[in-house]
């Protein structure tokens, strides 16, 4: 029945992009067609998961959907957002056969299962653009050469490799290669072509369907698929700090294997299983600039106020200036079981009162051993208590638990400062987003799924 209604929802989406191909760029197809492609990906997310029983419809649970009709490439995972999104332009994915979407929708998703984003960034610290052309190739065919095996040795049929699609054999036409190997990461790949000069301008207009971003046009034009050549290379939109994008990405994967039960993880190539044992190693970055990135995925409305001058007219004293609107909700759990010291407790709040000195805020201290000793409200720095109630053993469900029973809480961000050493699983937190900082020498959490990144208290730099 899936599967009827998936080709159903296509095939009214198509009969529209011809219209609007046709000249007819009324609104009101345009609606149509957003509102038909957001049900086409639940169908495909429903698809995905029961019918047949694959990972990937886990890791598009924890995407949301948008749509763009300026933009040049046909889809992209964006990840300066939470949860991450998967964006589109149904203009030009959908005039593919459902099994070739399948097969785009799988390698965006495989392109964040292993970490592209964060690799490009350090693969090219000055920006230039070439090299960024053969990271992607590289990434491409690293990708693409997976999902091929993928259908042909695993016998994954519901999706089907599109046309002109780049893979490990199509570096030797293009640069002039000889006995490259398939299924390689992109290292691999990006090594062997990085210094060597494309022999083969005409590949460059291929039409690489599965090599779609979400970078928009210069102009407001709908991007149809006669107005778009060939797609732009990937820009995931996640930001110039590799750390940064890593941490973004393991809690998407955290996220989509908490959901999997054995026998669905015992489905996941070998290299997704690698991925998810590499990216749940301890990160060199600090807490602060995790707190910071997390600030900065929400959104504040402005509020006029005199006690501010405004920046674009800085001279004129009668002009007001304008300051967040909206109040930020922190809840920093302390673990009291000896774990964290006095001194650690005024450093962590100094460094809170730091980061959120442009924003309108409220600390909710809760202090927790065993169960929870004491909680209270911080506006100010006078209100930190040093002194930290109880000092037993550790469980971190009682925090949980208190969080989740408040609707106050939805909103939050959650900051855990513990040893580390509890209990191994959790209730799901409630909470927007989740950190939890491991204080002392260790640098490991006993939870098996945090729900959030975990940090050492003093490793990397602001």
């Amino acid at each position: 029945m899936t599967n009827q209604n998936i080709n159903e929802c296509l095939y009214r989406i198509k009969d529209n992009i011809k219209a609007v191909e046709n000249g007819q760029n009324d609104q009101t197809i345009l609606d149509e067609i957003e509102r038909d492609f957001y049900g086409l990906m639940e169908l495909i997310k429903l698809f995905l998961i029961s019918e047949r029983d694959t990972y990937y419809g886990y890791f598009l649970m924890n995407l949301s959907f948008s749509v763009n009709f300026y933009s040049r490439g046909i889809a992209g995972i964006k990840l300066n957002t939470y949860p991450p999104v998967f964006e589109s332009n149904p203009l030009l994915l959908c005039r593919f056969k459902l099994k070739e979407i399948l097969f785009v929708v799988c390698h965006e998703i495989e392109h964040i299962i292993l970490n592209h984003p964060a690799e490009m960034v350090k693969s090219n610290p000055t920006n230039d653009p070439e090299v960024f052309e053969k990271f992607n190739l590289a990434a491409d065919a690293s990708v693409n050469d997976r999902l091929v095996y993928e259908i042909e040795a695993e016998n994954r049929l519901f999706m089907s490799a599109l046309e002109g699609a780049v893979y490990s054999g199509t570096f030797a036409k293009m640069f002039g290669l000889r006995n490259v190997r398939p299924l390689e990461s992109y290292y691999y790949y990006f090594e062997l072509i990085k210094n060597r000069e494309n022999r083969s301008n005409d590949n460059n207009q291929q039409n690489d369907s599965a090599r779609g971003d979400n970078e928009s046009s210069e102009g407001d034009e709908i991007i149809t698929s006669k107005s778009c050549g060939t797609p732009e290379d990937h820009n995931w939109e996640a930001g110039d700090d590799a750390d940064d994008i890593t941490a973004v990405i393991r809690e998407f994967i955290n996220a989509s294997a908490e959901m999997m039960d054995d026998e669905i993880k015992g489905l996941m190539p070998a290299h997704f299983i690698e991925q998810v044992r590499l990216i749940n190693e301890p990160p060199k970055i600090s807490w602060k600039k995790i707190l910071k990135k997390y600030i900065g995925t929400i959104n504040s409305g402005k509020l006029k106020t005199r006690t501010r001058l405004n920046r674009r007219q800085p001279s004129r004293f009668d002009i007001s200036g304008e300051m967040s609107d909206k109040v930020l909700k922190i809840v920093v759990a302390i673990d009291t079981s000896a774990s964290v010291t006095s001194r650690e407790i005024a450093m962590i709040f100094n460094e809170l009162f730091a980061i959120l000195s442009k924003r309108r805020f409220v600390i909710t201290v809760i202090e927790c051993d065993s169960e929870i000793q004491r909680v209270y409200t911080v506006k100010k720095p006078g209100d930190v208590k040093q002194n930290v109630a109880g000092r037993g053993a550790t469980c971190f469900t009682p925090v949980i638990e208190y969080v989740n029973a408040e609707r106050y809480f939805r909103d939050s961000l959650l900051i855990y400062f513990t040893d580390g050493y509890g209990e191994s699983r959790i209730p799901k937190p409630l909470t927007y987003r989740n950190l939890w900082v491991i204080t002392g020498h260790s640098n490991e959490l006993s939870l098996n799924n945090p729900y959030g990144t975990v940090v050492a208290f003093e490793d990397g730099d602001d």
